[in-house]
């Protein structure tokens, strides 16, 4: 069991809320997508198996192995590489997605500056640039009713990942969680992990990408569910 693998599908791979809106960016884009964030490949497999010709980017190579098994068959490249500063190679793209507030966990200004040049030289000319963004998180803290864990089972180990606050810091938003594994004979470890979301607007990214060459296109709304809160889409044209 690679248990990078196992955390990033117990936390992300099973949120579906935003897949239409990407099925229809990469519909209307008639060309190929550049998946940055790709992770296990939670947007790329669903967009392959629609038909398009997908590359997942991610600085991670055990998580793009992961998807590179699950894909096979499919129209799917990857390319290891750090969201903030990529070469795609000489493909350009109809469309660069950066999903699921990818662009919130680059380390500040320049970082973000970096990710926009990039994507200014992987995408189509025409093309469309488009980042997912949470701008309005709510508070909480471990003293209220706690949402429910994220869950799932390998080989008969079990894996929670309890939020258990959101608090704003210096930097930006700290997501907290306690990451249970429940062993087949019932014995269970705790590890605590948290991620950092940098403050952003979609009115201010979209000035980050003009400056960058890039050209505002507004943006789109994935509504809320019980699990997940909802996060507006930033749209660009190269």
């Amino acid at each position: 069991m690679n248990a990078k693998v196992i955390w990033h599908d117990v936390e992300c791979g099973r949120y579906t809320a935003d897949l239409a809106l990407w099925r229809e960016l990469a519909r209307d884009a008639r060309g190929p997508v550049l998946d940055v964030g790709a992770g296990t490949g939670r947007v790329t497999l669903d967009l392959a198996r629609a038909g398009h010709r997908v590359t997942a980017l991610d600085r991670d190579e055990e998580l793009l192995a992961a998807l590179r098994e699950r894909a096979r068959g499919l129209e799917v490249d990857t390319v290891v590489a750090d969201a903030a500063g990529f070469d795609a190679g000489a493909a350009a793209f109809a469309l660069v997605a950066m999903p699921m507030q990818t662009i919130q966990l680059l380390p500040g200004a320049a970082a973000r500056a970096g990710f926009f040049a990039s994507a200014r030289r992987a995408v189509a000319a025409g093309g469309l640039v488009a980042l997912a963004i949470a701008d309005t998180l709510e508070h909480f803290e471990e003293e209220v009713d706690l949402p429910p864990p994220d869950a799932g089972e390998v080989d008969g180990w079990r894996f929670l990942s309890q939020p258990t606050a959101v608090r704003a810091v210096a930097g930006g938003m700290r997501i907290e969680r306690l990451r249970h594994t429940v062993a087949p004979g019932g014995e269970r470890t705790t590890a605590p992990d948290a991620i950092l979301l940098a403050p952003v607007t979609v009115d201010g990214l979209a000035a980050e990408g003009a400056a960058a060459g890039l050209r505002p296109a507004g943006a789109r709304e994935i509504a809320a569910t019980a699990e997940h809160v909802g996060s507006k889409v930033v749209l660009l044209h190269g």
